[in-house]
């Protein structure tokens, strides 16, 4: 009786929120728990459930790994709309539940936050379990990486019958694999990115995690990722189950790479730009081949799927020429995979970096004084430097700081999104839009509204 009345209570305030204009993504599951705390573990008992969670690149997998079950004729439900603690996820599978409680799809694809996985964990049910990464992020909410890694350790140990897949270039999250009870999956990137490049300045895993002697590396792909190995314990990276083996090209919006898929080799189109993105792509390759999807399916996904929102998404400028584009950022090293990926536009653009100290960005935003901008500013095709934002003055600083060539930095205040929107479609250029994730939240409305574009739960 009372799954039913989780179930109807939240039902109501959904259909309230949303006649009202509302995403109604977390408030209906905050009803449904009070009403049944446990309410979670009665509806994830009859679907197949694959949990992402990690630093980096949650969303992202999430929508690829939708687009593998879609491709593979599954019927599935996910909480697409990014609301990953424990109330939007209930929201969700409650959403996609008859009224009794029991799942309409076959399969269920949760996006969830590292803190919030702790209590997720003790309520549901999963089949797999998909770690992306860990990175520093957010220190006064997360703190240290330990306390993250931590938080994502003990939470699959309450999942012992989940297969465990993890990215074995990441020495942080590969490390779980000595200390958890369940079958684990690996995946990575055998080669650099660029050859060429030079180890990161600022690292946040430099010493090995059992012993604490440093770390010796035979090539870096980005921040801590890439052949770890303690000389000291002998701690190293493995030979991952699913693993790229060359990068045969990277654009603007995809990359070409020769992968080995569980021992199958494959040329594997990825859908999307940014060597961060061949992570997630190689991830999820892993994690469905967990949940039972062929290889050709999931090449099939990773050749067809569209970006999440504010993820690499890009809008029409109403010219019929240009985008508008924005890529979410959330710490120093997303950023600065960011920057690398606009070092390498040769196309003429306008970018518009736009921060925000709100909860669920960061209250210290001194974080951004870590970011790589890899000298994007002494490249002659960044037309225009514009900032915008709660913080919108401390960004203009670190800009500053690092040097413009000359460039005056424009500053939109108030966080006047309309405005923004206005400068982003006059540019007669592309435009790259860099916000951190409430000032995204809040201004991406505003820009699909006046472009074309579906709601962010939608």
């Amino acid at each position: 009786m009372r799954v039913f009345l989780s179930c109807l209570a939240c039902r109501i305030v959904a259909f309230i929120l949303q006649k009202m204009g509302r995403g109604a993504t977390t408030m209906p599951g905050r009803v449904a728990i009070k009403i049944k705390r446990n309410v979670l573990a009665d509806l994830s008992k009859n679907v197949k459930v694959i949990i992402v969670t990690g630093t980096n690149g949650k969303t992202t997998s999430c929508r690829i790994i939708e687009e593998g079950l879609k491709k593979a004729g599954k019927t599935y439900f996910n909480n697409k709309s990014g609301a990953n603690l424990i109330t939007g996820i209930t929201a969700s599978f409650i959403m996609n539940s008859g009224i009794t409680g029991k799942a309409k799809k076959e399969y269920a694809i949760v996006e969830c936050d590292e803190n919030a996985f702790k209590e997720v964990s003790r309520y549901i049910r999963a089949d797999v379990v998909l770690v992306t990464n860990v990175f520093r992020d957010q220190l006064d909410r997360y703190g240290e990486v330990t306390h993250t890694l931590n938080a994502i350790k003990e939470s699959v140990k309450n999942l012992p019958d989940a297969i465990v897949c993890l990215n074995g270039d990441c020495s942080l999250t590969y490390s779980m694999s000595r200390e958890i009870p369940n079958k684990i999956m690996t995946y990575g990137v055998d080669v650099p990115f660029d050859k060429d490049a030079e180890p990161p300045e600022i690292s946040d895993a430099k010493y090995c995690i059992f012993c604490k002697h440093e770390y010796e590396y035979s090539y870096h792909t980005y921040g801590h990722l890439g052949g770890f190995e303690c000389p000291e314990c002998g701690y190293k990276r493995p030979q991952a189950d699913f693993a790229v083996t060359a990068v045969k090209k990277t654009c603007m919006h995809y990359s070409v790479v020769d992968a080995d898929f569980g021992g199958e080799a494959n040329t594997v189109k990825i859908n999307i730009g940014g060597y961060y993105n061949v992570y997630n792509a190689v991830g999820c390759a892993c994690g469905l081949s967990a949940l039972g999807i062929d290889n050709a399916t999931i090449i099939s996904a990773l050749a067809s799927f569209n970006g999440a929102f504010g993820r690499m998404e890009f809008f029409e400028a109403g010219d019929g020429e240009h985008n508008v584009n924005l890529i979410l950022v959330k710490n120093p090293t997303g950023f600065s995979q960011t920057t690398k990926y606009l070092s390498d536009i040769d196309d003429d653009f306008t970018v518009i970096f736009s921060l925000n100290d709100n909860d669920a960005d960061g209250t210290d935003v001194s974080w951004i004084w870590d970011v790589d901008f890899s000298g994007i500013f002494k490249k002659e095709n960044i037309k225009d430097i514009y900032v915008s934002g709660k913080r919108c003055y401390d960004m203009a600083i670190r800009i500053k700081y690092e040097g413009t060539e000359g460039r005056e930095i424009k500053v939109i205040e108030n966080e006047d999104y309309e405005k923004l929107c206005d400068i982003a479609t006059s540019q007669g250029r592309d435009v790259y839009i860099i916000p951190t994730y409430t000032s995204m939240m809040t201004m991406r409305p505003v820009i699909a509204k006046r472009l074309g574009g579906k709601e962010f739960w939608e």
